[in-house]
Order: C-alpha cells, then sequence, then structure tokens
C-alpha cells in the first residue's frame, strides 16, 4: 500500500492507530517483564506499517490535534517496544531497514535498535545512513553530523530522503546557516504537506531573514501561513515572524510598512489580527514605536470581536505614545484599558508605560548623590571647561583646610 492510499483513509486509520496505541501502552509493563525472547516474537507485523501509523499522528499534529500531539511521543516508546519483539529476519527486508531510519529521525530512541544490534540483528541499510540516524536520536550531533553529510539525499527514495535533508539541514544549521538552506529547500520539496515541511520552513524562515534575504522570509512565510495556519506549532511561528518583521534589522525606514502591511493582508482574517497584534507587541518591546502604533492601529481598523485583543492593542498603541509628544492621549488611553482584561505580563507594560507617560510631564531634576545631599547645588555646563584654570579650586581647597582645623578642635 502506497503512503498516499493508506493517508487518503484518514480518520478510521487514526482511529485504529491510537487505539492500538493506547492498548499497548496499557499492557507495555506485562510485555516488558522477563520472558524468553522466543515468546516475544511477532512474525505477523510490519515496521513499514508502523511508521505510517507515526505519519498519521504526525498529520494531525500539522492540523492543529492537540491530542495527537500528546500521544506522539507515549506512540514512539509504543513503537520502540513492538520494534524490539519482532521477528528477527524482518531487518532483512530494505523497506524495514528504512522505517527504522524513518523512526529515528522523527524522534524515536535509537537504543532500540542498538539492543537489536547486539543480538546479532544485521539491518539492510546504509551504515553512514543507519549509524547516523542512530546518533541524531540519542542527541550526539557531532557523530550525527560526521555521517549523514555522507550521505546525498537525492539517491533516497522520497519517503525517507526528505526527512534526512531536514536532520542535515538542522545540523549544520548553527555553524553554518547559509550551507544549511540547500537541505532546508531539499527537505521541503521532497515531503510537501507534512510534518517535516512544516518543521523545515518553521527553522528555515527566521534564518534566511538574518541572513538578510527578506524576500525569501516572505515567500516562506506565506507558504507556512497557508498551509500550515492550524498547525499544533502556527502560533510559535506567528511569534516569530512578528519578531522578526518588527526587528530593526528587517524593516529600516518607515515607508516600509506598506510592504508589511501587503504581507500581512495576504494571510487569512484570523492569521491578520493575531500578526497585527504581536506585530505590534514585538515592536513596541524593540523600541520601534513607529511600528508599534501602525501596527496598532491597523488590527483596530481591520475590526475584531475579541475584547481581550482589542484592550491588548488599544494597550499598545497608547504605550507606544507614551515616549513622545502624544504623551498627555498616551496617559488617557493607558488608564482607559481596564488591567482585569489583560495578562500578568501586559499588565506590567500598563504600570511601565504609566509611568513613562508620567516622566515626560515631569521638569528634569539634577542628580544628587547620597553623599552631596546638603551641598549647594553645581551647574555640569561649562564646569568642564573651567577645570582648565587651576585657580578656580583655590577656594575649595582654602575652604577645606578651615574644615580640617575646625575638625582637629571640636571635641565629640
Amino acid at each position: 500500500m502506497s503512503v498516499r492510499t493508506a493517508r487518503c483513509t484518514g480518520t478510521s486509520l487514526l482511529k485504529s492507530a491510537l487505539l492500538s496505541a493506547g492498548l499497548l501502552v496499557a499492557a507495555a509493563p506485562l510485555a516488558m517483564a522477563p520472558q524468553p525472547a522466543s515468546a516475544q516474537m511477532i512474525s505477523t507485523a510490519d515496521p513499514d506499517l508502523m511508521v505510517l501509523e507515526l505519519q498519521i499522528l504526525q498529520d494531525e499534529i500539522i492540523k492543529g490535534n492537540l491530542e495527537a500531539y500528546n500521544l506522539l511521543q507515549p506512540s514512539l516508546i509504543v513503537i520502540g517496544r513492538r520494534f524490539l519483539r519482532l521477528d528477527r529476519e524482518l531487518w532483512k527486508q530494505e523497506k524495514n531497514s528504512r522505517a527504522a531510519i524513518s523512526f529515528m529521525l522523527s524522534g524515536g530512541s535509537g537504543s532500540v535498535f542498538q539492543e537489536l544490534a547486539v543480538q546479532g540483528v544485521v539491518f539492510n541499510a546504509d551504515p553512514n545512513l543507519f549509524a547516523g540516524a542512530m546518533a541524531y536520536s540519542q542527541g550526539n550531533r557531532q557523530m550525527a553530523l560526521n555521517l549523514l553529510l555522507k550521505v546525498d539525499p537525492l539517491t533516497l527514495p522520497v519517503a525517507v530522503a526528505g526527512q534526512v535533508a531536514l536532520a542535515q539541514a538542522i545540523l549544520i544549521s548553527n555553524n553554518d546557516p547559509a550551507g544549511a538552506q540547500r537541505y532546508f529547500d531539499l527537505a521541503r520539496l521532497m515531503m510537501p504537506g507534512t510534518l517535516v515541511e512544516e518543521s523545515a520552513l518553521r527553522r528555515q524562515a527566521p534564518m534566511v531573514a538574518e541572513l538578510g534575504d527578506t524576500q525569501k522570509f516572505e515567500r516562506l512565510s506565506r507558504r507556512y501561513l497557508f498551509q500550515y495556519s492550524t498547525s499544533v506549532f502556527a502560533s510559535e511561528f506567528r511569534d516569530t515572524v512578528a519578531d522578526v518583521i518588527s526587528g530593526s534589522e528587517y524593516l529600516k525606514k518607515e515607508d516600509e510598512w506598506d510592504r508589511v502591511f501587503q504581507l500581512v493582508s495576504e494571510f487569512d482574517a484570523e492569521s491578520q489580527n493575531i500578526l497585527l497584534l504581536r506585530l505590534a507587541k514585538a515592536a513596541l518591546i524593540s523600541g520601534n514605536t513607529a511600528f508599534a502604533v501602525k501596527g496598532s492601529e491597523a488590527f483596530l481598523e481591520h475590526g475584531s470581536d475579541n475584547a481581550e485583543q482589542i484592550s491588548e492593542a488599544r494597550l499598545y498603541l497608547s504605550a507606544a505614545k507614551a515616549s513622545g509628544e502624544d504623551w498627555e492621549e498616551a496617559i488617557t488611553g493607558l488608564v482607559d484599558v481596564k488591567s482585569t482584561d489583560l495578562s500578568p505580563e501586559n499588565q506590567l507594560l500598563q504600570i511601565s508605560a504609566i509611568a513613562m507617560a508620567n516622566t515626560i510631564r515631569e521638569w528634569p531634576q539634577p542628580e544628587t548623590p547620597d553623599a552631596s545631599e546638603y551641598v549647594p547645588y553645581v551647574p555640569k555646563v561649562g564646569l568642564k571647561s573651567k577645570l582648565h584654570n587651576v585657580d578656580v579650586l583655590n577656594p575649595f581647597e582654602d575652604a577645606l583646610n578651615d574644615a580640617d582645623e575646625a575638625l582637629k578642635e571640636a571635641e565629640f
């Protein structure tokens, strides 16, 4: 059965996978109890179909199914235990060894296959690929890097090639972000519409922005929010997009807001509202008050029936104006926002913004160190130039000498 055909069965297969996972989790202690190895053998199971169950869960995750997300790690454990009980002859088939590689690159434990190797099982797979996937699953990044970079994803079946390319991209991205782009692109092209592409887009988009390729960043962001706007990780990605857009390295001119708004306007209504709101907050925190004002105003003009989001937008708008000429309007706006409608984090932001707006109307006071609290204030303006004339200090030195003499004669 092909992956495409199996996935078309949708809900029924998912229910079957979840049910089997739940039953196996319940029965896990019994399965792991010490028994003769021969008694645990299962000859009818198919590792390829087990990994397909895992991919069905992954498909649900990118659709926003939190239950599937919470079941992912237990399912990896259950499938690993099932692998240990399979007939050893099954691993001689290449497709089953590829399933093992896919399992490890999906977050499964490589210790399962270490144990099988100790028992004499030989896997029908490229040694560099298999050992690299095992090192990757166990967090040994350097070994995984050394082994997996010897593998060309283009020579592999598509079902596993995308996973290998994604792992290669992740491994080299810290030291060579520019070089990682080829592998991210390969991963996306080989496995579109899957968790592999979603993960690649989520990591690649902010990386290309840091490399200065704003056009590609916008293209990848559009792809993500069109294809994966309901993903479990979509909220995190929207925050990333807002942080990148509001950063000083991305937009340097105020008139570039039109380009930003054009990008935001291409998304669905919900994504637009969330992006505008988070853009306003990210811009405010980074000190880009001009974009914080524009983002907040655009959100309020766009229209929303969410009272909490409206209060949040008004807070960001007023806070962005607090340090400018509109500080009086800002104070009024900040006070009008009910703190009960804000998160604890935004309540602190409200207090800080009110304090900032109030300092704008205060006459600046000279700084007076504690030791000089009762000393007459000497203006700093012009003092540096006067110190070039040493005679200026004579009256102060005479006063200090007189004070010393008085202290010597005083009785305490």
